[in-house]
């Protein structure tokens, strides 16, 4: 089978979600492919048992504003057809694709230089008088664009083999193009979890190099401190809707390694309360702490305030439950949103501030977030204004 073939036959319905588990080493993974795909949305409400697939944007629990390509809070459909596997997929050779990009302009960054900057040294003074703690600061990039959305997602798909999620999400003339290595929310029976990440580096150009960013990496004080601090927020979450003394902490702080970058994720699981649905128990989590800071109701509201625009999808979830009663969700980051429609092309990427933060080198950790999905998909890297 063709991955592309398979692709294009869903693109013919209205709704479609297409899921790859990139990473073999990922435990969690319920399927390692998923293909659903549905001819009407779902509105509710959800029941324990069924399939149920897409997923929610930030502003489902955040205060609204409009983002540069909006997505429905709720946006979920019922699949006429499932198809899902347990073993890696083993799809024919595909021949070198083609550009996906057929033609774009440069449009809009949320926030220039200057003033991301400027956000930044003011997050750091509220966080100094101990009204915030860190906040997730994030810049969206608009383009004119016409894109074949599914040669895009292949392509994708070659550049970041092993993330943890490859997703490609339709919603009518609207998708979403995604290789996130963040977890929001896994459930299988009443055990749920989430996998945070915080903390993230380049790779090295050479073994040496690589190695030395890997310790630098483990021993840096600023990373260590938003790891551990967003994994306290997800203890706190998931106590609301967990059997008391049944939140846990496996993995702290574990490194984790992608093509072009190590990451710090931790794993935090629980046993949900009998009586405590999938979707109460996801709502508790949500959005991912990750992608807020702490605590989280007072970085949302630094978050309204700073960001100019709405998140819509991206640091929200993607992902299904299946009729057996297992979940996995992903939170969107590192995903392209195009709407056919518009022509529009959008590309979200965000840093957490602390205290400690270097206004400088947030703005370029934001940047070398970006920098993998541009090469990917052949776009040059915008100029903005300083």
């Amino acid at each position: 089978m063709k991955l592309i073939s398979l692709l294009r036959w869903a693109d013919s319905y209205p709704y479609f979600y297409f899921q790859l588990q990139g990473n073999p080493r990922d435990e969690l993974s319920h399927y390692r492919w998923l293909m659903a795909v549905g001819k009407k949305p779902y509105k509710g409400p959800f029941l324990e048992r069924g399939w149920y697939v897409g997923g929610w944007s930030y502003e489902w629990k955040a205060p609204y504003k409009k983002p540069l390509i909006d997505f429905p809070r709720t946006a979920f459909f019922t699949p006429i057809l499932v198809i899902a596997s347990e073993d890696a997929p083993e799809w024919e050779k595909e021949p070198p694709t083609k550009d996906p990009v057929r033609q774009l302009r440069f449009l809009q960054s949320s926030l220039s230089e200057q003033q991301f900057l400027w956000s930044v040294e003011r997050l750091r003074e509220h966080i100094a008088r101990g009204e915030v703690y860190q906040v997730n600061l994030s810049l969206s990039l608009l383009w004119e664009a016409t894109i074949d959305p599914l040669a895009a997602y292949v392509r994708l798909l070659e550049r970041s083999p092993m993330m943890t999620f490859h997703y490609l999400f339709k919603w009518n003339d609207k998708y979403v193009i995604g290789a996130s290595p963040e977890r929001f929310f896994w459930q299988w029976r009443q055990l749920v979890a989430q996998q945070p990440i915080k903390g993230t580096i380049a790779r090295g150009d050479s073994w040496r190099a690589d190695i030395e960013q890997i310790h630098k990496l483990r021993r840096d004080p600023k990373e260590l401190a938003e790891n551990t601090m967003i994994v306290d927020l997800v203890r706190n979450d998931l106590q609301q809707v967990c059997l008391p003394g049944s939140v846990e902490v496996p993995a702290l702080a574990e490194l984790q390694t992608f093509p072009a970058l190590h990451h710090l994720v931790s794993t935090v699981y629980g046993i949900k309360e009998r009586e405590v649905s999938w979707a109460t128990a996801a709502a508790s989590l949500f959005p991912a702490g990750s992608m807020t800071g702490a605590p989280k109701r007072a970085a949302m509201e630094y978050i309204h305030r700073y960001e100019p625009v709405g998140r819509g999808i991206y640091s929200g979830a993607l992902g299904y439950l299946s009729a057996d009663g297992l979940a996995d969700f992903a939170v969107v980051i590192r995903s392209w949103v195009y709407d056919k429609s518009d022509r529009r092309l959008l590309l979200q990427v965000g840093s957490g501030i602390t205290y400690d933060s270097d206004p400088q080198s947030e703005w370029r950790e934001s940047w070398l977030k970006a920098e993998r999905l541009l090469q990917a998909l052949g776009i040059p890297t915008p100029v903005l204004p300083a």
